[in-house]
């Protein structure tokens, strides 16, 4: 009987424990499912841009075999070819094409907009033909980068490259000019102006 009555303690303390430990527990927010922005970091980043001559559209990827924010091991990068004179509408997309089914991280940064601004910084070289202006704005009228155009001043041959930083606001608040210390990509395209 006195062993009966112990194993009925130890259930019932088994059973306080379980419940203690399972109420503490993090309940997933349902208006974050489908996030994958916690666990994936892209490692496929593609530029399209259309001149103000339809005809003309210009593609550029970036690819590794690792994520954006380690680069380490690059396997493609275009140059972005842009022609002087023009002005350009542009998209910025990205994927993480290592995990089964591929995943498209572009709609997620858009969701979560008022955390998240791309930067575009052309480098020397370009830096005085080469202008990006963020189109997008968030709930709260900052900057996002998802949409840009480019306008590249008339002039000769030139090239540099092209800096994009996806900035992560966790800590930070974001000003729509501060780079956070966090980033989801930081990668640099080659860029010819023809």
């Amino acid at each position: 009987m006195k062993r009966f009555l112990l194993f009925g303690v130890v259930m019932s303390m088994v059973s306080a424990l379980l419940l203690v430990s399972t109420g503490c527990k993090k309940e997933s927010n349902p208006a974050d499912s489908g996030n994958q922005l916690e666990e994936v970091l892209p490692n496929v980043v593609t530029l399209t841009l259309t001149s103000s001559n339809p005809q003309e559209i210009v593609k550029a990827i970036w690819r590794s075999t690792s994520t954006a924010v380690n680069a380490a091991a690059v396997v493609r990068i275009d140059t972005l070819r842009l022609t002087a004179g023009r002005t350009y509408t542009g998209i910025i997309e990205a994927q993480n094409d290592l995990k089964t089914p591929i995943i498209d991280l572009t709609q997620d940064y858009k969701r979560l907009q008022d955390e998240h601004q791309f930067f575009y910084t052309p480098t020397v070289g370009i830096s005085n033909r080469v202008t990006f202006i963020l189109t997008d704005k968030d709930s709260k009228g900052l900057p996002i980068g998802l949409n840009y155009t480019v306008s590249v001043s008339a002039g000769g041959v030139v090239s540099g490259n092209l800096n994009i930083v996806l900035g992560h606001y966790d800590d930070m608040k974001k000003d729509g000019i501060t780079r956070s210390p966090e980033s989801d990509i930081d990668i640099t395209f080659p860029v010819a102006v023809q």
